[in-house]
């Protein structure tokens, strides 16, 4: 009997901290985003349990016509509007920055920027960028969307041997991405 009671506070324990956490997410200004498995039987993964602020996604063997990797991250977006001239300034950046991560590469490895610049996906502006990485193994592309959706900040990154396929990866999962929005009033 105290075994079921125990049972029992723990039950009502877990309600009372799940019923906090749901009104939290709740919160006007808030938004809530999801990255969703967009086929389980191609892609093998999971998105952090504890706080569904990461994912890493590997293209099950055969399920691809080449290696695949997809890896996405959430967090606090700086402003729920970002002003598109200082997205711009920023995407600006990237070249630069490249750049700056070509020096601290070894030798024989090498960082090309593909495009870069801002886009709207899914009707959230968004900075994307795609680059090319050289190495002992050969290359491997980088496509990736920083995407400012309301009160968050996603980003997915797609990593392929071929650049057509890392990019539509990448697509396919801001397209499985579950957005839950709470205005502010």
């Amino acid at each position: 009997m105290i075994r079921g009671g125990v049972w029992v506070a723990a039950g009502a324990a877990s309600l009372l901290v799940l019923g906090i956490q749901s009104a939290i997410a709740q919160a006007p200004g808030t938004t809530h985003v999801t990255i969703r498995n967009p086929d389980p039987a191609k892609w093998a993964g999971k998105s952090n349990f504890f706080g569904r602020s990461t994912g890493e996604f590997v293209c099950r063997p055969l399920a691809c016509p080449d290696s695949a990797r997809v890896s996405a991250t959430i967090a606090n977006s700086p402003t729920r509007s970002p002003d598109p001239q200082a997205l711009a300034k920023l995407a600006g950046r990237i070249p630069e920055s490249v750049e700056r991560a070509n020096q601290g590469v070894g030798v024989g490895r090498k960082i090309e920027r593909v495009s870069s610049g801002t886009a709207t996906l899914r009707g959230y502006p968004a900075i994307v960028q795609d680059l090319r990485m050289v190495g002992e193994k050969g290359s491997m592309y980088l496509s990736k969307a920083t995407m400012f959706v309301k009160s968050a900040m996603v980003s997915i990154s797609s990593f392929s041997p071929s650049h057509d396929l890392a990019r539509r990866n990448r697509d396919l999962f801001i397209k499985a991405m579950d957005v839950t929005d709470t205005p502010i009033r």
